[in-house]
């Protein structure tokens, strides 16, 4: 689907006999090293992305050694279908998984994962804190690592002192009232006792034990997830007072079904069970994220030190992925699980390891999660396996001039009711230079329920439904015609015929 090459790319390749991806042209034989930062429900607000109320120094300075993608999408908003994508390269309908507690090899039984693919070539493969989604019934791929995968919770019971009025108690793992968490605490607790600076801790034992052999490393970081607990240290860097909260508006005609009532917020303690955040929650919410993105931070620059002191920066690939995006307020919602620009947009920065790339620039090239294990399999002169859905953009971490496809594709499962009768719905949805559009599925027929376009060449959140207003009607034939042409090129297509306007059920 995606080319990523250019002609003079491929006459030099050609002319010197290398196949993409070889050491050769890196001009070493040493193999390099693969650091995977993932970071869960970190939404590309940091300042090296332009936001610049963000403290992120760390993140900051790896972006300046790096390629960061302005416009890199997940498959699907959700955790375990991003990793799944992420592990497998595979996306949600070449798996047949949408939801979290689904473990993936009960699907794909003979998937050859990504961190599983290098330890066949003689990498240490090893996976700590968040890799793979573990709640709600699902389970770590022993297959995958080299060694028993690590987690924080596995060697200290974390015991977080909170403050509640006049009094501070002790209580064992994140706090709760009345059997609910907390949805963000102003911790008291020593950083080096938080999950992830444990984590980090491990990672960085493993760098200093795996010195001198080639290794992959996956640190999954947990925060900035719910609940939002961060050392005081990094609530104490953003003024509350300057802090504001999105107006709750919603896009025009949109579908009932194309947002949640977002329950993964519900069940913390104090957050209602219908209607909106009060201003002081949600100023506390977003105060609480973005003290967690800053002690995230903290623990990048922990990584990236290490491996400098170490004398291994130069020959490690870094990639920092985030999941998918996040809402904070905007449209009146909060957390994940939609098609919108807010849940599928990530970030996504790669350090090159002995590569003739551009260090330091932002690539507006549309990429995906999929994209990134034939990725890393080019860059570390490795034939990609033959399962994969996505794409080798190394040609875009080389030059700026690098020709490439631009969409990237979404989804997500939604049930809902139609003429009295349950229907279960797929939103597909494609990204593209200038536009979003997602059409509603009928699972079980193919018919298009709805269609949702939205105009991306000005900023900010998605709220006028082009797909709805009859003038559009010439855009809307054609974005139809390039989502089905685009994604059933490798993947077949699950659509029927497309709607005319908004809601006109065919």
């Amino acid at each position: 689907m995606k080319k990523g090459i250019i002609i003079i790319a491929m006459l030099i390749l050609a002319m010197t006999g290398c196949r993409s991806g070889s050491n050769a042209e890196a001009g070493s034989d040493e193999r390099p090293n693969v650091l995977l930062i993932a970071i869960d429900d970190l939404r590309p607000e940091l300042n090296c992305y332009g936001a610049g109320h963000i403290i992120s120094p760390h993140i900051d300075a790896l972006a300046e050694e790096s390629v960061l993608f302005t416009r890199a999408y997940t498959q699907q908003a959700v955790c375990a279908p991003s990793r799944n994508t992420q592990m497998t390269g595979l996306r949600p309908d070449g798996l047949g998984i949408y939801d979290l507690p689904t473990f993936f090899r009960d699907k794909a039984p003979d998937v050859v994962t990504l961190s599983q693919y290098f330890m066949q070539q003689g990498y240490q493969a090893e996976g700590m804190g968040k890799i793979y989604h573990t709640g709600h019934g699902n389970k770590n791929d022993t297959l995958s690592w080299s060694l028993q995968h690590w987690y924080p919770h596995h060697l200290i019971n974390q015991r977080e002192p909170i403050q509640s009025g006049d009094t501070a108690g002790l209580q064992t793992s994140y706090p709760s009232i009345d059997g609910k968490r907390i949805p963000w605490v102003d911790s008291r607790l020593p950083e080096e006792l938080h999950n992830d600076a444990m984590l980090t801790s491990h990672a960085i034992e493993r760098m200093e034990a795996l010195k001198g052999k080639p290794f992959f490393l996956a640190v999954g970081m947990v925060k900035p997830h719910l609940p939002f607990v961060a050392p005081s240290k990094y609530w104490d860097l953003y003024d509350a007072s300057r802090i504001t909260v999105p107006p709750p508006d919603k896009p025009d005609e949109y579908p009932p079904y194309a947002f949640t009532n977002w329950g993964e917020l519900r069940k913390y303690h104090g957050i209602p069970a219908e209607g909106l955040l009060s201003d002081e929650d949600a100023k506390n919410m977003i105060h609480g994220y973005y003290a967690c993105v800053s002690f995230i931070d903290a623990q990048v620059g922990r990584l990236t030190g290490k491996l400098t002191e170490l004398g291994l920066y130069e020959n490690t690939i870094i990639v920092l992925w985030g999941d998918h995006g996040w809402k904070l307020g905007e449209y009146g919602d909060w957390c994940k699980h939609t098609n919108y620009e807010l849940d599928t947009r990530i970030p996504v920065i790669f350090k090159v390891s002995h590569e003739n790339s551009h260090k330091g620039w932002k690539s507006d090239a549309i990429i995906e999660t999929v994209d990134i294990f034939p990725t890393l399999c080019d860059l570390a002169g490795l034939q990609m396996p033959d399962h994969l859905q996505g794409s080798s953009f190394r040609e875009v971490l080389k030059s700026k001039e690098a020709e490439w496809n631009e969409v990237a594709f979404s989804q997500y499962p939604r049930s809902t009711r139609i003429n009295d009768q349950p229907v279960k719905l797929m939103g597909y949805s494609m990204r593209t230079p200038d536009y979003r559009i997602t059409r509603w599925i009928d699972r079980e027929t193919g018919r298009t329920i709805d269609t949702e376009i939205y105009d991306h060449t000005e900023t900010g959140p998605e709220m006028v439904n082009l797909a709805a207003h009859e003038e559009h009607q010439d855009l809307f034939k054609r974005l139809n015609q390039e989502l089905e042409e685009n994604y059933s090129k490798e993947h077949g297509t699950p659509f029927g015929t497309a709607g005319q306007t908004l809601g006109q059920e065919q």
